[in-house]
């Protein structure tokens, strides 16, 4: 049955529409506040009040946030091949091209380009900085991520940042950027030092996917920075980091982490696998926040025979813990319990599980060590896939944690990029995983305990 649509009143009022159910209220704001209300759409939903009646024709182009949400069209062009991929970077540039060419306000709060756009749109990302930088935006995200994992790990193919905005030379007041965000990328040494040194509130700092250099330190005294992100840096051997403000850090891909003057940092993600960096290199930088960690975040590989985990301290104040875990064959999750024993006040355990040549095996199951867990609530699993080595990771948690109210299982593939498409292949594994997953746990979790299997 089609819901036939009500007449909308030709022309809003500033008094309001009166009539009936149709009365329109929202008329009655003043133009002021109808502007912030259209500054927490993306621009496509702000853009798209302009049909409504006449006076709405030009509210959007007064909004102080743009973003230039691509996500859609990403996930479409993942599909495409690359000469359609071409012409949907074309439209979305002219799209972004024609909104900050008719838009009116003199500052803005936020601007965020997201969509696959590389060194070839040069000119035009540039042109995008300076209108940002001009209007003195606080926040600032620009986020060209591929729209799958082939140009993943191909750094160059990176917008690289212009260096001339880097001089003394530069006729732009940064003193406004409070939140900056670069992903795929490309900024050299000298740049990062250019923002942190010509922006004295700047509190987040994201950067990921880039390369040209082998040492970086973000140190100072006086750093606002609360939160700072650094991934995938291609070549770079050693990170030196003090900032006593800083709350967050992400960081992977390098071989040496030096962390000093850290004392309010509490949540930690690092990446232990992907290049020469490991767990037994990640403990002497661990020791300078181990004692004040609420949240623990580690990016895994292959551990097979490795005892590095067993040497971890204790970490008194963890309340959460995930670890992402790239696995192969039937490899077992047991001594992934060592991490869990050393957190004594942890609530919640979360493991994703990477599908990388997985196979199922039927081995006996092993027994696990007992260890009751007092404080642990809540534990997540992404990615089971009804090995042997799964089912006796779950049967950890059931017969160790005391009061264990939530176990969620997802037996999906964790895709390596958002927009991957999910072949055949990943779509049959799902299936059997989910049969898998059914028929193992359901009948042997406890009723007080309340599983919630993701369909």
């Amino acid at each position: 049955m089609v819901r036939k649509r009500k007449n909308l009143p030709k022309k809003c009022s500033t008094k309001g529409y009166t009539g009936g159910d149709d009365e329109d209220r929202i008329s009655e704001l003043p133009d002021d506040i109808l502007v912030v209300i259209l500054s927490l759409l993306s621009v496509k939903g702000a853009a798209s009040t302009s049909i409504l009646c006449s006076r709405w024709i030009n509210l959007w182009k007064h909004t102080n946030s743009l973003d230039f949400d691509g996500n859609a069209a990403l996930y479409k062009t993942a599909r495409l091949k690359k000469e359609l991929q071409f012409n949907e970077m074309r439209k979305y540039v002219r799209w972004v091209d024609s909104i900050i060419q008719s838009h009116k306000s003199h500052t803005i709060q936020k601007l965020r380009i997201q969509f696959f756009l590389t060194k070839k749109d040069a000119d035009t990302l540039t042109k995008w900085f300076e209108y940002a930088f001009s209007r003195q935006v606080p926040s600032l995200e620009i986020d060209l991520s591929p729209p799958n994992f082939i140009y993943f790990g191909n750094p160059y193919l990176n917008y690289v940042f212009p260096q001339e905005f880097t001089t003394s030379a530069t006729c732009f007041d940064l003193k406004h950027l409070k939140a900056l965000s670069l992903k795929f990328v490309t900024v050299t040494r000298e740049a990062i030092e250019f923002f942190l040194n010509n922006c004295p509130f700047l509190e987040k700092f994201i950067v990921h996917h880039t390369k040209s250099m082998s040492k970086l330190e973000i140190c100072g005294s006086s750093l606002a920075l609360k939160h700072l992100e650094l991934c995938y840096f291609f070549g770079l051997d050693s990170v030196r980091i003090s900032a006593p403000n800083l709350t967050s850090l992400t960081i992977r891909v390098f071989s040496e982490l030096i962390l000093e003057n850290v004392p309010m940092l509490d949540e930690l993600r690092v990446g232990c696998g992907y290049s020469d960096f490991s767990v037994k290199k990640l403990l002497p930088a661990y020791s300078a926040c181990i004692s004040q960690l609420k949240s623990l975040t580690l990016i895994l590989n292959n551990l097979k025979g490795s005892t590095d985990l067993c040497k971890f301290p204790e970490m008194p104040k963890l309340k959460k813990l995930v670890i992402a875990y790239c696995s192969v064959g039937e490899d077992s999750l047991l001594p992934l319990t060592s991490l869990i024993r050393a957190s004594t006040r942890l609530q919640e355990f979360v493991l994703k599980l990477d599908w990388y040549q997985l196979s199922r095996s039927y081995r006996e199951i092993e027994t696990s060590v007992r260890f009751p867990h007092e404080h642990l609530k809540v534990v997540k699993f992404f990615g089971y896939y009804g090995r042997s080595s799964d089912y006796e990771f779950v049967r950890y948690f059931i017969d160790n944690c005391v009061v264990l109210e939530r176990l969620i299982i997802d037996p999906h593939c964790v895709p390596y990029a958002p927009h991957d498409p999910i072949t055949p292949t990943k779509l049959a594994k799902e299936v059997t995983a989910m049969e898998c997953t059914k028929r193992q746990l359901e009948s042997q979790v406890p009723a007080h305990i309340e599983l919630v299997i993701i369909p």
